[in-house]
């Protein structure tokens, strides 16, 4: 009898995200391939390479904007919310008369905005309750 299959749980933003990575990494190594081409290398050659890159570098683009899309679904209840103290972190920030909790308020503000682009659901609830507490300071 053979062994049960562990399902691993399937994460589409991570995966996304993963894909994006691997795809600029890709267009990074084919551009530093093609720069390091010797003298004399057909100019047909070197554009189709600089084509070839460009198109992996919009393929990442692709997955990153899909890893984000899988993001929000993800955290689609709450998105509501996230909007409603980015908007407030970002009006109190012109109203403001301490420089150091403008920038805990804008500090925290890029914490959310990582936490977002890494497609982390837990790290994007965790940014927003932050930045709400500063917000609401």
């Amino acid at each position: 009898m053979g062994s049960a299959a562990t399902l691993s749980p399937f994460d589409p933003a991570a995966e996304a995200n993963r894909l994006a990575n691997l795809f600029a990494d890709f267009s990074n190594q084919v551009d530093i391939y093609r720069l390091a081409l010797p003298d004399g290398t057909p100019d047909q050659q070197l554009a189709s390479l600089k084509t070839q890159a460009q198109s992996l570098e919009s393929q990442s683009q692709e997955f990153t904007a899909d890893a984000i899309g899988a993001t929000l679904d993800a955290i689609q209840n709450d998105l509501a919310h996230v909007r409603e103290v980015t908007t407030q972190a970002k009006d109190q920030l012109g109203t403001l008369n301490s420089v150091e909790k403008a920038i805990a308020i804008v500090s925290s503000a890029v914490d959310l905005g990582a936490a977002i682009a890494t497609g982390n659901p837990g790290g994007i609830l965790g940014a927003t309750e932050a930045l709400a507490q500063l917000a609401a300071r």
